[in-house]
């Protein structure tokens, strides 16, 4: 989900939350951690929270984003919600176009 608003001409801002993860369906896996048995295992799901600059060239967007961790999934449970938002623990990417 993202959420975008005008700063400057064709400059946008972007407030967003991700979240996902990835597990083997059907393939031959015998580790029950990689397999996604059911509705139970949508509490591993991870989620990423972030701001980010949008210019809007007509013809496409060029993005400037800065993400962070909020829910680590692969985190023992009692640790899993991140309160360290520090730019150190940031992630950063450049892209063109929406992600989605």
């Amino acid at each position: 989900m993202e959420y975008r608003f005008p700063l400057i001409g064709k400059m946008n801002g972007a407030f967003f939350v991700d979240a996902g993860n990835i597990w083997n369906v059907s393939d031959n896996v015998t580790d029950p951690d990689y397999r996604f048995d059911g509705f139970k295992d949508l509490s591993e799901i991870a989620i990423g929270t972030g701001f980010g600059l949008r210019y809007d060239f007509d013809f496409f967007v060029f993005r400037l984003d800065t993400g962070l961790k909020t829910y680590n999934p692969s985190l023992p449970q009692s640790s899993r919600w991140q309160g360290d938002y520090a730019i150190s623990n940031a992630v950063f990417n450049i892209g063109i176009n929406y992600p989605f």
